[in-house]
């Protein structure tokens, strides 16, 4: 191989994230044959495409976050509800058991056949890629030309540089910070493996070792535990806040930070770069993952995600939405579908043949590397790349030393799917998860979330914020790798008294971040409760929810003399702080930070060892022998301005 021509390996973990001729035009029809859709954001221009050209198919893209989207795709193939189009990072493994065979559609060969190749089971492709995003350094040009800043072409420059500006307060935030990463376990995975590229995974060794990996020959533990040592630098010297990699917080804002000229530098992709641009006045590039040993600096590209239909459309009754689906593929697969799709998405690059995007979009900083070919991809599963991350993640937040957590990599590796999974009990219905309900309105998913805290903690109430619940629960067995989709955050419950003038502030507050926000994604902080009813009068222009009345859940009123034990999370109590979004805004139930008032009318009673996804799985265990179920009891109640 010619290891300086672009290296054509799938990079699954980033993803999520000559063209066929296109199929006649289908002709107005009264009836439309609706087409679902899960995106990690909302994808105007390709669906307007899709909907003008074919008059008679209604596409409908639910968004959902990309930190959680490949598991719950496959658990929604795997319990009968999966999207009519189905997008996942994951472009192998028991995802493909669920998808339609697309390998007789003529699109096919419109698409290079290296991705198809790779991403192919016993000569059959499943899935098509969509185009690929680039990753690397975002910096804010704008602050390193006023302040004499040298942009950096060596590892060991970058740092300099984010040292001096750190020193002299340029591109900071409140707490000193220059240089951010959002803090997921997919990221930091990437991070840490794109620091290796120019000295490692761009040379021959490099390629060895993940040919070894594939084999099972290859260790991490002894071969790549330097991947961690600049970001471990950065924390060290104060350049990047190690909060985020803790797992109880939410993600850095890297959007805010950057557009608001509060951060140097970032590590993320160019949609990120894209949208900093349309927030902010500076100027701002990207630059690519650079060497200290001489070798040239790379760039880091994957397919956003992969695309297929769902299979059950092949069965009885499906054949209209089936039809439905090829067509809106087909359409992708034109060089007008990937238009219309780079446009929404800002993707850089498209694996159709002989395709030239309409609008040249890569970053001025990594064009060099591009065009001379260094641009990268690595070729290791999603799902072990995630558990990398988690890993990762663990040493840059203090709580592992790297030997241990690499070790746990290699057991990771060698175990692979025989990691111990659990039965916990059974539901006696489907509880849904999706268009972030739970974070808009009540529901049963989120009420059996919070009877189960309120439960296992013996408080009055509990208040669950809907971010922290990320899945659904699907009629009969649960397992335990289900809970770890419902509710992955590891923040802990914990009992406060508080009186009937805090319950009325928090829920409040819970209504703040109703109206979406970026990728018209409704904020997390919204809560569902047991114990408790509340109404409120929806969000109208600029003006937020506001509540209306709140009583006990038979109806009565609060004693404004009383008071009660109320359960949340530490990390509403502010455990993590209120900085950079964390703790939702409930300073009202403030405990913990020091940075931030604490209300007198608020006593820390108790803190357990439970998380949410802990008394979710205590609550099925103890009820195990009845129906578990979940209604909608009426607890949230939207009215009218005139009620």
């Amino acid at each position: 191989m010619n290891f300086k021509k672009m290296l054509c390996l799938t990079l699954a973990m980033l993803c999520l994230a000559g063209c066929a001729s296109q199929d006649n035009v289908s002709t107005p029809t009264d009836e439309k044959t609706v087409v679902t859709m899960i995106f990690t954001n909302e994808l105007p221009n390709f669906e307007n495409l899709v909907e003008s050209t074919y008059t008679d198919i209604d596409l409908q893209i639910e968004t959902n976050a990309a930190a959680t989207i490949d598991g719950e795709v496959e658990r929604r193939l795997r319990n009968g509800h999966g999207n009519d189009i189905v997008t996942s990072s994951l472009a192998t493994g028991d995802i493909l058991n669920y998808l339609v065979d697309l390998s007789a559609e003529k699109y096919i060969s419109a698409y290079e056949a290296g991705i198809m190749h790779k991403t192919s089971k016993d000569g059959k492709n499943y899935f098509i890629p969509l185009p690929a995003q680039y990753y690397g350094y975002i910096y804010n040009a704008t602050l390193v030309k006023e302040n004499g800043l040298t942009v950096p072409s060596t590892q060991d420059e970058l740092l300099a540089m984010l040292e001096k500006a750190k020193a002299a307060g340029i591109g900071t935030d409140e707490n000193g910070f220059v240089f951010t990463i959002n803090g997921t376990p997919a990221t930091t995975a990437a991070f840490a493996f794109a620091t290796k590229i120019p000295d490692f995974f761009g040379l021959s060794e490099g390629i060895k070792w993940l040919d070894g990996i594939k084999s099972g020959k290859s260790k991490f533990s002894g071969t790549l535990e330097s991947c961690l040592d600049l970001p471990l630098e950065l924390i060290e010297k104060g350049c990047v806040d190690p909060l985020p990699f803790t797992g109880v917080s939410n993600c850095a804002p890297v959007l805010q930070k950057m557009s608001e000229g509060k951060m140097l530098m970032a590590f993320d992709n160019v949609t990120m770069l894209d949208d900093i641009r349309k927030n902010s006045d500076d100027e701002f590039d990207m630059l690519p993952i650079m060497s200290n040993n001489g070798n040239p600096a790379w760039t880091v590209s994957a397919p956003t995600a992969y695309l297929g239909i769902n299979k059950t459309l092949t069965e009885e009754g499906g054949e209209a939405k089936l039809d439905a689906c090829r067509r809106i593929v087909s359409l992708l697969s034109t060089p007008e579908g990937h238009d219309a799709f780079m446009l929404d998405n800002g993707a850089g690059y498209a694996y159709l043949v002989d395709y030239t995007p309409a609008a040249d979009i890569v970053p001025e900083g990594i064009k060099k590397s591009i065009d001379e070919g260094y641009n990268y991809n690595i070729s290791i599963s999603n799902d072990f790349l995630r558990y990398f991350g988690s890993r990762c993640n663990a040493v840059l937040c203090g709580q592992k030393e790297t030997a241990d957590a690499f070790a746990e990599v290699d057991d990771y590796m060698n175990k692979g799917d025989d990691q111990v999974v659990t039965l916990i009990g059974t539901i006696d219905h489907d509880m849904i998860v999706e268009n972030y309900n739970v974070r808009l309105q009540e529901t049963e998913i989120a009420n059996l979330i919070a009877d189960s805290v309120r439960e296992m903690t013996e408080a009055d109430f509990a208040a669950v914020n809907g971010g922290s619940i990320r899945g659904s629960l699907y009629e009969g067995d649960v397992y335990s790798y289900d809970l770890d989709y419902v509710c992955p955050y590891d923040n802990h419950a914990i009992v406060l008294e508080v009186n009937a003038e805090v319950i009325r502030s928090m829920l409040s507050n819970g209504l703040s971040a109703m109206v979406p926000g970026s990728n018209n994604i409704p904020g997390g902080r919204f809560l569902n409760v047991s114990g408790l009813k509340y109404t409120y009068k929806p969000a109208k222009g600029d003006t937020p929810a506001q509540l209306v009345d709140v009583t006990l859940a038979d109806g009565s009123p609060l004693d404004e003399n009383a008071k009660y034990t109320l359960a949340v999370t530490d990390y509403m109590a502010g455990k993590s702080g209120y900085t950079d979004n964390n703790g939702d805004g409930y300073s009202m139930l403030n405990v913990y930070s020091d940075d931030t008032p604490k209300p007198d009318n608020v006593k820390l009673v108790r803190e357990t060892e439970y998380t949410f996804r802990q008394t979710l799985e205590e609550y099925i265990i103890k009820h195990n022998n009845e129906e578990i179920a979940s209604k909608i009891e009426g607890r949230i109640t939207a009215v009218s301005e005139d009620e």
